[in-house]
C-alpha cells in the first residue's frame, strides 16, 4: 500500500494549505466554506448597522448551529423570516462542532447561551434539568401539524408528553460510490438487494495498490450501527439497557474487522483516524463508504457525476440508521415570544425547503424540493432507508455517559488488529450496565 500511502500524505499537505478556508462539518469532516453573495453581505450589513443602533426597538434573537456547510441554508431562512415582520432580528452564531456542546452547558444554565438552537439525540440531557423550553401549548395555539414530521425524529425531543423541538431534517443512510473507480476496474455497480457477500466480493475487485474498495468506518450514525441492524441486531433492549456484546453486534463489529485486517478492502482504524475516512473517498484512495444524507451535497460537489448512491447492503434483514436535528429554545431566554416566531416560522413547509441543500428537510413533501438539487443521482435510495431504519439508541439512564464506553470500545476495536471483539463488548456492556443503573 506504499502508493495510497504516498497519495495520503500528499492530500494531508493539502488539506492544510486549504484549512483556512474551511469549516467543520456536523460529522467532523472538513468542508469548503460558502462565500456570502453581495444581497446576502448587504442584509448582513444592515442588520449589524441596526443592532448598532440599538435595534430600532427591535428584538434580537440569538441563535446558534453548528455546521457551516447549511450557512447558506440558513442565511436564507433568517433573510426570509425577517423580511416576513418588522420587530425581530436574528443573530446567528457556528460554533464549530467541538466547542457546541461545551459552550452550551456552559451558558445555558447561566442565561447567557443562545435563545435559538439545534439540538440532537441528546435532547434529555438538557430536558431533564429544564435547559429547554416546552413548546407543546404554543405548539396547541399555533395549529402546527406534528404528523407532518417523521415520527422517528419527534420522538426525539417529546417527553411525559411534552414537546420540546421542532424537527429540522433527518437523515437517510446508504453506500456511495466512485463510478469512475469502478469502471476503471471493470466492476459491476451496485445492485438492489445486494447482501454483505456481494459487498466484501465487491470491494475485493476495486481493491488495488491505488485505492481500498470501500471504508469501514467507526461512525456509530454512518457506521458500525447499520451493519448491526443488518444483522438483526440492536443496541439496546425493550428497557432500554445495553445489548452490545449480543452475538448481532459482535458478529456486525467482527466483519467491518474483517475488511480492515483479514480481507485488507479498507484503510485500518489507524489510516482512517490520520487521514478521515470522508477524505479518503473523496480523494479516490476509496471506491465506498456508507454515509448520511448530510453529506451529499459535499460529494455531489467534489465528485460530480462520479459520486453514485447505492443501498445498504442486507444480510439478515434490511437496515439502517436514521436521525434527525430540531430547532429549540433555551428556557431561560429573555426573549423567548421573539424565539418562538422564529421557530414556528423553521417549522413551516416553506421554510424548510430553502434549507434544503444540505439535509432532508423533515417537513412532509419538503424533501421534494432537495431530490431536485441533485439530478445525477439517485438520492431516493436515501429516502427509502428511514423506511426500514432504527433510530439511535438512547439508554434509560446516564446515556450520554454510557454511549462515550461503548464510543471509546469500538475506537479501541479499530486500532487493534488482534482486537479480542467479543471480550472487550463485555467488558463494555457491564460499564455501561453500572453506569445506567448508577444513582
Amino acid at each position: 500500500m506504499r502508493k495510497i500511502i504516498k497519495k495520503l500524505l500528499a492530500a494531508t499537505i493539502t488539506g492544510s494549505i486549504l484549512l483556512s478556508g474551511c469549516g467543520t462539518e456536523s460529522n467532523g469532516n472538513i468542508s469548503e466554506s460558502k462565500e456570502s453573495t453581495p444581497a446576502q453581505e448587504t442584509v448582513q450589513a444592515e442588520k449589524q448597522e441596526e443592532k448598532a443602533k440599538g435595534g430600532n426597538g427591535k428584538t434580537i434573537v440569538n441563535f446558534y448551529y453548528w455546521d457551516e456547510a447549511q450557512k447558506e441554508g440558513m442565511d436564507e431562512l433568517i433573510n426570509m423570516f425577517e423580511a416576513s415582520q418588522d420587530n425581530i432580528i436574528v443573530e446567528p452564531t457556528i460554533v464549530p462542532w467541538g466547542e457546541y456542546w461545551t459552550k452550551l452547558q456552559t451558558a445555558l444554565p447561566t442565561g447567557t447561551g443562545p435563545d435559538v438552537f439545534w439540538m440532537n439525540i441528546g435532547a434529555p440531557d438538557y430536558i431533564e434539568p429544564g435547559l429547554l423550553l416546552d413548546m407543546t401549548e404554543r405548539i396547541q395555539e399555533a395549529g402546527i401539524d406534528m404528523s407532518k414530521f417523521p415520527e422517528a425524529v419527534t420522538g426525539m425531543y417529546e417527553q411525559d408528553g411534552k414537546i420540546y423541538g421542532i424537527p429540522k431534517d433527518y437523515d437517510g443512510m446508504a453506500v456511495y460510490y466512485n463510478k469512475s473507480i469502478f469502471d476503471e476496474m471493470g466492476v459491476e455497480y451496485p445492485k438492489e438487494g445486494w447482501t454483505w457477500d456481494d459487498l466484501l466480493a465487491t470491494a475485493q475487485a476495486l481493491t488495488n495498490d491505488t485505492h481500498y474498495g470501500i471504508v469501514a468506518n467507526p461512525d456509530s450514525n454512518t457506521g458500525y450501527q447499520n451493519y448491526v441492524y443488518q444483522n438483526g441486531g440492536f443496541m439496546m433492549d425493550e428497557n432500554k439497557m445495553p445489548t452490545v456484546n449480543a452475538k448481532p453486534v459482535v458478529e456486525a463489529l467482527q466483519f467491518m474487522h474483517d475488511m480492515m485486517y483479514k480481507y485488507k478492502v479498507s484503510p485500518t482504524g489507524a489510516e482512517q483516524l490520520e487521514f478521515g475516512y470522508s477524505d479518503m473517498f473523496i480523494s479516490g484512495q476509496t471506491a465506498m463508504i456508507t454515509d448520511g444524507s448530510w453529506n451529499v451535497n459535499k460529494y455531489a460537489e467534489a465528485l460530480g457525476a462520479d459520486f453514485q448512491i447505492a443501498e445498504l447492503p442486507q444480510h439478515v434483514s434490511r437496515g439502517a440508521t436514521t436521525h434527525g436535528l430540531a430547532y429549540v429554545i433555551a428556557a431561560n431566554s429573555s426573549n423567548t415570544d421573539a424565539a418562538w416566531e422564529f421557530v414556528k416560522f423553521a417549522a413551516t413547509k416553506e421554510a424548510q425547503e430553502v434549507t434544503a441543500k444540505s439535509a432532508i428537510p423533515a417537513y412532509e413533501g419538503a424533501a421534494d424540493v432537495w431530490k431536485t438539487l441533485y439530478p445525477d443521482q439517485n438520492v431516493e435510495i436515501l429516502l427509502e432507508s428511514v423506511s426500514y431504519a432504527s433510530p439511535n439508541p438512547r439508554y434509560a439512564e446516564n446515556s450520554t455517559e454510557a454511549a462515550q464506553i461503548l464510543t471509546d470500545t469500538i475506537s479501541s476495536i479499530w486500532l487493534d488488529e488482534n482486537a479480542d471483539i467479543q471480550g472487550m463488548l463485555d467488558e463494555a456492556q457491564q460499564k455501561m450496565t453500572e453506569v445506567i443503573n448508577a444513582e
